[in-house]
C-alpha cells in the first residue's frame, strides 16, 4: 500500500469530489448483512482514506470502526470530517492492531494497491475473531472489461487488469492465509455521472487508475467527453458501479 502514498497525498484535498457518486450507504448495508454486524461489532477499515466507507458502516450498522491508511494527508482529511473515527498511519502488511479482536476487516478499492497481498491476507486473518469476515470491495476482471470509463480512456484498461487481483487470486490469498470459507458476490449498481464530473476526475487523477495515463491519452479522452457534452447536453453518462465483494470467513 505504501507505493500509493505520493499519489494519495497529492489528491487528498479533492479526493472526495471523485467519490460523490458512490453509494456508500448501500455498501455499508451489504457489509452489515454479510458480516452480521450490530452495535457491538468491531470493524477495521483497511486503507480507510478519508473515511467514506468506514463512516458509512458506523452510521448504518452502529458498529465501532477504526481504520488505518498509509497516506498522512488522507488521514488529515478524515480528521477534518470527524474525531469519532480513530485512524492511524500504517499499511495492510502490518495491521496495527492486536489479534482475534475484530468482527470485520473492510477494504474498499484497496487490494490493488497492496504490495504483498499474501502477507496482507494473513494480517486480515490474524486480527479477526473466529467467525469474523474480511470483505474486499473490488472490481473483477470481467467487470473491468466492461467499464464505460475505458471507452473514453482505453489506454489505462490493461494497467488496471494488471493490478486488480482476479477472483482466483483472492481465493488463493485468503485460503492460504487461513480463512475457512470464501464467497464471491458480484454487483451492478446503476449509476450516472455527468461528463464534467468525469473530466474533473480524469484531469485531477482523482481515481488512481489515471496515474499511468499519458498526456496524449488523457487529452484524447477529455476531448471525447467534451464532444459527448456538445452532442448530448446535460444528459449524464451511465457508468454503473460494477463491484465484487470477495468475502473470507475465519
Amino acid at each position: 500500500m505504501a507505493i500509493s502514498n505520493p499519489h494519495f497525498n497529492k489528491v487528498s484535498k479533492d479526493y472526495d469530489r471523485g467519490r460523490v457518486s458512490e453509494d456508500t450507504w448501500f455498501w455499508a448495508g451489504e457489509a452489515e448483512r454479510l458480516a452480521h454486524l450490530d452495535m457491538g461489532s468491531l470493524v477495521v477499515d483497511m486503507g480507510c482514506g478519508t473515511g467514506n466507507y468506514g463512516l458509512g458502516i458506523q452510521a448504518r450498522a452502529g458498529a465501532n470502526v477504526v481504520g488505518f491508511d498509509p497516506s498522512v494527508e488522507m488521514l488529515r482529511q478524515l480528521r477534518e470530517k470527524t474525531l469519532n473515527f480513530p485512524a492511524v498511519q500504517s499499511v495492510a502488511e502490518h495491521i496495527p492492531f492486536r489479534g482475534d479482536v475484530f468482527d470485520l476487516v473492510y477494504a474498499a478499492q484497496v487490494w490493488h494497491h497492496v504490495v504483498n497481498k499474501e502477507k496482507a491476507a494473513r494480517e486480515c486473518c490474524r486480527v479477526l475473531k473466529r467467525g469474523g469476515a474480511s470483505i474486499a470491495h473490488t472490481i473483477s476482471h470481467a467487470q473491468l472489461d466492461s467499464k464505460v470509463v475505458f471507452k473514453f480512456f482505453p489506454e489505462i484498461k490493461q494497467s488496471q487488469l494488471d493490478v486488480y487481483p482476479s477472483d482466483e487470486a483472492f481465493q488463493t490469498y485468503f485460503k492460504d492465509a487461513g480463512f475457512r470459507l470464501t464467497e464471491v458476490y458480484p454487483y451492478n449498481v446503476e449509476r450516472y455521472q455527468s461528463s464534467d464530473e468525469l473530466i474533473e476526475i480524469a484531469e485531477k487523477k482523482l481515481w488512481s487508475m489515471f496515474r499511468p495515463i499519458t498526456q496524449t491519452g488523457l487529452d484524447r479522452g477529455v476531448a471525447e467527453l467534451r464532444q459527448w457534452k456538445r452532442d448530448h447536453g446535460d444528459e449524464p453518462i451511465r457508468n454503473d458501479e460494477t463491484i465484487t465483494l470477495f468475502v473470507g470467513r475465519k
